[in-house]
């Protein structure tokens, strides 16, 4: 059993919020104590015990004056590198919905705790930390329908900018937060458009590999989710409303198509999350199965060789927003009234 860990602020993963990663038997948390606001900690994952924890140093306060405050949105964790995204707020900055937000990465050695580099700026937002490589790929926008871009982070580089792409239109690339783009078998995929178009690059050049456009039989505007990838990243999945896309990750040829059918608990049309764009996990994979929730608070495994439904798990007393669940080896594990729910990826 872990010793308590007294923190402040709750743990729970949000839109915008993931406090929590894991890798190589150690866990990685972002939270606040009654003494540190901002701090980092890394655990072992088998006894619990700290290896190190670090002071984010949360604010900036500019000599005698606070000047600007560094909030944290996520942490990721790749190869030996621990990574701490956020935004950055200034004191005294008035706000103007056509001004960009400015955004920050850090980096941290994950044996020690001990800070690498810290790159900011109106060009990141919603950085996407690859499991594996030196390339991060951080997306942003102005608001007011004006264009925004992709740009490859080398990590190699201490954070150096790379290739960058522009994007027209992507207005919701504009707020920090969990990252609305995918990484698959050397592919940075991401919306662009009119935010109906998937395009896939190559990490390492920024050059066009294929895209595809979604479109709805009934000639209504389409705006796909977020993209995710299987675990071995030979398939990318789309959400778009109802349905969930399939996907070859090398040239975007499709597989299949799940759709949904009935209606959310409001009595609409039923709706993949991960198609809100809400941000957060609200859909995952393990070795065969897609697990992803929807808005009538249910939870669906999906074969991933037919996308055929296996089961599917409903549970009212999910909040409207933010389905408190993640995949670990062949289970799903669901969070719900101080209760653990543990359901095997075939429902056995």
């Amino acid at each position: 059993m872990f010793r308590p860990l007294n923190a402040t602020n709750p743990f729970r993963m949000s839109g915008s919020k993931y406090p929590t990663a894991y890798a190589d038997g150690v866990f990685y948390l972002l939270c606040d104590t009654p003494s540190q606001p901002g701090v980092l900690a890394a655990f072992d994952a088998a006894g619990g015990k700290v290896k190190w924890v670090i002071n984010l140093a949360a604010s900036d306060p500019g000599g005698p004056t606070l000047v600007s405050m560094y909030p944290s949105n996520y942490v990721a964790v790749a190869g030996d590198t621990v990574y701490v995204c956020g935004q950055v707020s200034r004191r005294h900055e008035k706000f103007s919905a056509e001004s960009p937000t400015t955004g920050y990465i850090r980096a941290f050695k994950a044996a020690t705790g001990k800070k690498l580099w810290q790159v900011e700026g109106t060009d990141i937002n919603n950085v996407l930390v690859p499991p594996t490589g030196s390339r991060l790929l951080a997306a942003s926008a102005v608001p007011a329908r004006k264009p925004g871009r992709v740009q490859m982070i080398d990590a190699g580089r201490r954070g150096a900018r790379g290739w960058k792409v522009p994007i027209p239109f992507t207005s919701y690339y504009f707020t920090p937060g969990w990252p609305m783009t995918c990484y698959a078998a050397g592919l940075f995929l991401f919306a662009g458009g009119n935010g109906d178009t998937l395009f896939a690059v190559d990490t390492a050049t920024g050059d066009e590999k294929w895209h595809r456009r979604f479109e709805s039989k009934n000639g209504d505007q389409v705006k796909i989710g977020y993209p995710f990838s299987s675990l071995d990243g030979a398939t990318v999945y789309v959400p778009v409303g109802s349905d969930l896309a399939a996907m070859d990750s090398a040239d975007g040829t499709l597989r299949w198509v799940a759709t949904l059918d009935g209606a959310n608990k409001m009595g609409g049309s039923n709706l993949f999350n991960a198609s809100l764009s809400l941000g957060g996990k609200n859909a995952q994979c393990s070795a065969d199965t897609v697990f992803a929730t929807d808005s009538a608070q249910t939870l669906w495994a999906i074969d991933a060789a037919t996308g055929r439904a296996r089961w599917k798990y409903r549970d009212p007393g999910q909040p409207d927003v933010g389905f408190m669940w993640t995949v670990g080896g062949d289970r799903v594990f669901i969070a719900s009234n101080l209760t653990m729910t543990a359901i095997a990826a075939h429902g056995r």
